[in-house]
């Protein structure tokens, strides 16, 4: 599996839980090589650590992960149509707004894996332009992730 490098594990007495995941199918792959399970967990209250949560539902809609933030936000994912689009226009809104033709385009930023990026909308208007990993800080959301469940062996 390529791009294992960007996973993030997470030692428990019993066993590993491995996150971070690009998309579902890199992540069945993943507990197919290491003979384990597919579960989800959810980062919620702040917190660093995942815990079992099936609240996103992420193994019956096969995405690698779910965003949960207060009703008046709606959240856009990367692998959502038109999202590309939206995401263009954010970027020429913020070249406007800064007078600047090259603004930090984080949508080339070689650290974020395309289907993590997310477009936050409230009362209408873009929110926030950020990734999956700073919900957590930025807007003390809850992270829904798909997990691999990876017993420690004697």
């Amino acid at each position: 599996m390529d791009n294992t490098e960007r996973l993030e594990k997470y030692e428990y007495d019993d066993y590993t839980v491995v996150t971070n995941f690009e998309t579902y199918e890199q992540a069945e792959e993943y507990a197919r090589e290491h003979n384990s399970e597919l579960i989800e967990v959810g980062f919620t209250d702040g917190s660093d650590n995942p815990m079992p949560d099936t609240t996103g539902n992420l193994i019956a809609e096969r995405r690698s992960f779910k965003v949960g933030l207060d009703k008046e936000y709606q959240v856009y994912y990367s692998q959502d149509e038109g999202f590309q689009a939206m995401a263009e226009q954010v970027l020429e809104e913020l070249k406007k707004k800064e007078d600047d033709d090259t603004p930090e385009d984080w949508l080339a930023d070689q650290n974020i894996a395309p289907r993590d990026r997310i477009i936050i909308v409230k009362n209408g208007e873009v929110n926030t332009v950020t990734t999956r990993e700073r919900i957590k800080f930025l807007m003390r959301g809850s992270l829904y992730e798909l997990a691999v469940k990876v017993p420690k062996t004697d």
